[in-house]
C-alpha cells in the first residue's frame, strides 16, 4: 500500500519519518528514485526533503516539477546562490529541516524496494536500545533487470548482486558500539549503503550529522563511524534497496583515480583516529564522574 495523502488544511501532522535526498546532476535517475519513495508499502507518515547541490543539468527543474506534483510530501531546498557544497553538507541541510523522529536516506541515483520504510522502521520500534539499523542493498549494474533476490544472491561483480552484510561468523541482530566501523575499516565491502539504513533523528543530531569536509568519498563511512562508536546498531539481513553502479557516480570516479581514493582514505583514517580519541575521552570522563558520585 502507498502512503495516504496528508491533510492540506495548513495543520499537517508531524511525520514519523523524514527521507533525506541530495541531488547533483542526476536528472536521468531522479524521477525513478523519487517514485520508489512514493510507492512504499507502508501507512507510516513521512516527508521527503530534497536538497539540490548546485546541479547544472535538468535535475533542479525536475525536482521542482515533482515538488509541484506532491506538495504535501516533497520539499526542495537549495544552497545560497545555487552553490555546490558537497554531499555531506547537503545532507546536513536536510537534517536541519527534518521533522520526523526517524531518518532514512536515498541518493538520487538509487532506489528503494517497496518494503524499505516498513522493514527498517519496525525494527527501530521493536529494538529501543538501538539507534540505527542497516540492511542489505543490491549492487545494481544491469538497470533494465527487475530485482530478483535469488539471482542476486548467486551473482557477483558486474552483475546485479547482493554482497555479504556481515563478516564471516557474525550474526544479524544487535551490533555493539565500535564493531561496525572495525568491520568496514578492515574490509571496504562491508560499508553499509546509505540507501539501506535508518537512524533515530536524535542520534544523528547528537553526533553532529555528516562531516562537511567529506564531499563525495568517505562521507558515508564518516557518518557510520560516528554513529557506530557511540551507539548500538542493528544488522538486518533483508534487501531493502538497489545501489546503482554507474560511471558518473562519486564512488566510480574515486575508484578510477587511485591517488584520489588513497588521499581520501587517509583523510578518513585520520578523522577516525581523532574521533575515537574524543569518544574514549568522553567515556573516561563520564566514568570518572559516575565513580565520584557513588
Amino acid at each position: 500500500m502507498s502512503m495516504p495523502a496528508l491533510p492540506r488544511n495548513g495543520h499537517r501532522p508531524k511525520p514519523e519519518l523524514s527521507v533525506l535526498m541530495t541531488v547533483y546532476n542526476t536528472e536521468a535517475y531522479l524521477r525513478e528514485a523519487v517514485e520508489s519513495v512514493f510507492t512504499q508499502q507502508t501507512r507510516r507518515t513521512w516527508e521527503l526533503i530534497l536538497v539540490d547541490d548546485g546541479s547544472t543539468d535538468g535535475s533542479l527543474p525536475l525536482a521542482l516539477e515533482l515538488q509541484a506534483q506532491h506538495p504535501g510530501h516533497l520539499r526542495v531546498l537549495r544552497h545560497p546562490r545555487g552553490a555546490n557544497c558537497g554531499i555531506s553538507k547537503s545532507r546536513n541541510v536536510a537534517l536541519r529541516y527534518a521533522a520526523g523522529a526517524k531518518l532514512a536516506f536515498l541518493d538520487s541515483d538509487d532506489v528503494w524496494l517497496p518494503r524499505h520504510l516498513e522493514t527498517l522502521a519496525a525494527i527501530l520500534d521493536r529494538e529501543p536500545s538501538v539507534s540505527g539499523v542497516f540492511a542489505e542493498a543490491e549492487r545494481w549494474f544491469e538497470f533494465d533487470r527487475p530485482f530478483n533476490e535469488t539471482a542476486a544472491r548467486q551473482a557477483w561483480w558486474h552483475r546485479n548482486y547482493l554482497p555479504p552484510l556481515l563478516p564471516a561468523g557474525e550474526s544479524a541482530g544487535i551490533v555493539a558500539p565500535g564493531k561496525l566501523v572495525d568491520w568496514f575499516v578492515e574490509d571496504d565491502s562491508l560499508v553499509p549503503c546509505i540507501c539501506s539504513i535508518m537512524v533515530r533523528t536524535e542520534a544523528a543530531r547528537a553526533v553532529g550529522g555528516f562531516v562537511d569536509e567529506f564531499r563525495g568519498l568517505y562521507d558515508d563511512q564518516a557518518f557510520h563511524a560516528k554513529l557506530s562508536l557511540r551507539y548500538h546498531l542493528y544488522a538486518e539481513q533483508t534487501p531493502v534497496a538497489r545501489y546503482r553502479k554507474h560511471s558518473a557516480s562519486c564512488c566510480a570516479k574515486g575508484e578510477a583515480d587511485e591517488r584520489v581514493s588513497r588521499t581520501e582514505r587517509n583523510k578518513f583514517l585520520r578523522f577516525l583516529a581523532t574521533y575515537r580519541k574524543a569518544v574514549q575521552a568522553s567515556t573516561d570522563e563520564y566514568c570518572a564522574e559516575l565513580s565520584m558520585s557513588r
